[in-house]
C-alpha cells in the first residue's frame, strides 16, 4: 500500500503517479488524499484543513453566531477526519482485493471531506431551502436549544426536546414559565424568545455547573458542558471507553495517548507506543549508528 498526499505536479516530477506505481505490483493499494480533488479549475491549489475542509465546503461561514467573522477552527481537525474517510477507502480496497485480487487507487480530498461533514445543510441547498440566519444566543429560534453559561462561568450546551419541556421548567424552580402569558402560545413564544432567554441567563447564573449537571441528569435531558483541552483529559468517560489510552515507552509527563476512534468489539488494538527517537531505527551496521543515540543534534546531522 502506498499512501500519498504530495501534489500531483510534484508527484508527476518524481514518478509517484499511479500509473507510475502500478506496474509494480497490480495487487497496489493506491490512497491518495489532496485538497481540492484531482479535477477541476482548483485541482493543483495548495490545501490546507483551514481553507479546503473549513471554508471552501461551507463549515466556516455556518460555525459562528450572528454578527461575529468567522473563526479559526481547532487546528488539525480537517485532516483527522479526511485520514478517517481516507482510512474508510483503504478498507474497502483491501476488501476488494481479498476478493478479485486486484489492488486499487482510491482516493478523499478536504474538500470532499469538509462538504461530508456540512452535508445536512449542504443537501439542503441542493434541494432549494430557505436557511434561517446564523445563530443568535441572545435571540435564538428556540431558547431550549441554546448555549447558557453557569455561575462558576462554565458554558453547557442545552437540547430540551418538547417532552421535557414541563419536567426541566420544574427542575429549575421554574414552573411558572409554563403558565406565563408571553409564552402561551407559539406566537407569543417566538416574539418573547428574547426575554425568555435572559430569564434562563439568570436562572443558570445562579448555580454553578456541578449543580445543573445533577438536575439535567434527574430530568434526563440532553446537555453538555463546553470543556477545555485540560478538562477533557481528566474526563472519566475517556478512558473508560479506551479513549484515551497508555503509552507503551512514554516517560516523564506523557504517560497516556488518545486512540483512534474505532473500535471492534472482541478484537485488541496494536498496544499505542512513542513514537522513535531520531534515527532510533536507523541500521546498527550503518556509518555513524553508534552515534544516534548521544545527541539528537548528531543523530539530525546523520540523517540530513
Amino acid at each position: 500500500m502506498l499512501i500519498v498526499n504530495t501534489p500531483h505536479p510534484g508527484r508527476k516530477q518524481l514518478k509517484l503517479e499511479y500509473e507510475d506505481v502500478a506496474q509494480w505490483n497490480p495487487r497496489l493499494i493506491y490512497a491518495d488524499v489532496t485538497g481540492f480533488g484531482d479535477k477541476g479549475p482548483d485541482a493543483e491549489l495548495p490545501g490546507f484543513d483551514i481553507t479546503s475542509y473549513w471554508a471552501r465546503s461551507g463549515l466556516l461561514s455556518m460555525t459562528r453566531d450572528a454578527g461575529a467573522p468567522p473563526t479559526w477552527p481547532v487546528a488539525g481537525s480537517g485532516d483527522n477526519a479526511t485520514a478517517v474517510g481516507l482510512y474508510s477507502a483503504i478498507v474497502t480496497a483491501l476488501y476488494r482485493r481479498e476478493r478479485t485480487g486486484k489492488g486499487s487507487y482510491v482516493t478523499t480530498s478536504l474538500l470532499a471531506e469538509g462538504v461530508w461533514s456540512a452535508s445536512v445543510s449542504i443537501q439542503a441547498a441542493l434541494s432549494g431551502a430557505k436557511f434561517y440566519g446564523l445563530h443568535d444566543r441572545k435571540n435564538p429560534a428556540n431558547a431550549a436549544l441554546n448555549v447558557y453559561r453557569a455561575a462558576d462561568d462554565t458554558w453547557f450546551v442545552l437540547l430540551v426536546t418538547p417532552d421535557k419541556v414541563e419536567a426541566v421548567a420544574k427542575a429549575i424552580g421554574r414552573a411558572d414559565l409554563l403558565t406565563d402569558p408571553r409564552f402561551s402560545d407559539p406566537a407569543k413564544l417566538m416574539a418573547n424568545m428574547p426575554q425568555l432567554t435572559a430569564i434562563l441567563d439568570e436562572v443558570f447564573g445562579a448555580q454553578p455547573m456541578a449543580h445543573w449537571y445533577e438536575v439535567f441528569n434527574g430530568v434526563h435531558v440532553t446537555f453538555g458542558a463546553v470543556r477545555g483541552p485540560e478538562e477533557v483529559i481528566n474526563d472519566p468517560q475517556l478512558r473508560a471507553n479506551d479513549i484515551v489510552v497508555p503509552l507503551e515507552g512514554a516517560g516523564g509527563k506523557l504517560t497516556s495517548t488518545i486512540s483512534s476512534p474505532i473500535q471492534v468489539h472482541g478484537v485488541n488494538k496494536v498496544t499505542a507506543k512513542r513514537a522513535p527517537e531520531l534515527g532510533e531505527h536507523n541500521r546498527r551496521d550503518s556509518p555513524g549508528a553508534g552515534l544516534r543515540h548521544k545527541n539528537k543534534s548528531t543523530a539530525f546531522s546523520r540523517v540530513g
